[in-house]
């Protein structure tokens, strides 16, 4: 799609990964770092640790993988993606939170350390996050079996400055895709799926980027308060109903916008 930085690297992921061994050990390293960090740092902080060490391990293995850091948030199309990026924030906040709960009740001997309560609202939030996830390449398998109209492919890539050719050599379907792996940016997240509306702001991604957003740093600020008090806990905590409401419709919103076709598409 649009560029708007610099390319992360042209070296392919396979020589990044043989010419950098020390990024198994590192890899290797951070889940017993996120320990670590649960267990000796200040209460409140040690969640902040958990889940910085947990990113640092998403990163590591973009790295390993695909030479990019973000390499968890790139699609099969070579683009970033706004589900991914919602599933691996979810991910690693409750995994911090249920880790860090898990090693305290360790430490402090409580039994049976695992006995931790997980709000059913917790688990419809998850359960949505997921949904898109897998919703996401579902409704879009339709649009690889067809063809944009020419037309079309024309003015994308005017708008883009990219030739026609490139465009539909490197679309799947009517989707747009990006050629090399290391040309998926974060704008990506912000833009249509197929070749007709790759060029446009999409209204139901930013929507749902911003319920994300909300939600995550206002679920990371009530994890980390609620590990600062004293005594044991044993319950995550619980998502207000409306807001679980409020997000439910963020996501149905973004898969329903899915269905539509962009690209004026006919059958291949």
């Amino acid at each position: 799609m649009v560029a708007v930085a610099p390319r992360v690297s042209d070296t392919p992921a396979s020589v990044q990964q043989a010419n950098k061994p020390w990024l198994a050990y590192f890899t290797t390293a951070l889940p017993l770092a996120s320990v670590a960090a649960a267990w000796h740092l200040p209460a409140g902080w040690n969640f902040i640790g958990v889940a910085l060490a947990l990113t640092a391990f998403l990163a590591a293995l973009g790295v390993t993988i695909t030479g990019s850091p973000l390499g968890v948030l790139i699609n099969e199309r070579n683009l970033m993606s706004l589900s991914r990026l919602q599933a691996a924030t979810w991910t690693v906040i409750v995994l911090s939170g249920y880790l860090t709960l898990a090693i305290l009740r360790v430490r402090d001997g409580i039994s049976p350390p695992l006995d931790i309560a997980i709000p059913q609202e917790l688990w419809w939030a998850m359960g949505i996050s997921t949904t898109s996830l897998l919703g996401t390449p579902l409704l879009l398998t339709n649009k690889r079996s067809k063809t944009p109209d020419s037309r079309v492919v024309d003015n994308t890539a005017a708008q883009l400055a990219e030739s026609p050719e490139d465009i539909q050599s490197q679309s799947q379907g009517a989707l747009y895709a990006n050629k090399d792996i290391h040309d998926a940016r974060l704008a990506d997240m912000f833009q249509g799926d197929e070749v007709g509306n790759t060029a446009q702001l999409d209204l139901a991604k930013v929507q749902m980027f911003y319920f994300t957003v909300i939600a995550a740093v206002s679920y990371f600020v009530s994890l980390a308060t609620l590990l600062q008090k004293p005594g044991s806990v044993s319950s995550l905590p619980a998502l207000s109903q409306g807001f679980i409401a409020l997000l439910a419709i963020s996501h149905g919103g973004y898969l329903v916008s899915k269905t539509t076709d962009h690209s004026n598409s006919k059958p291949a």
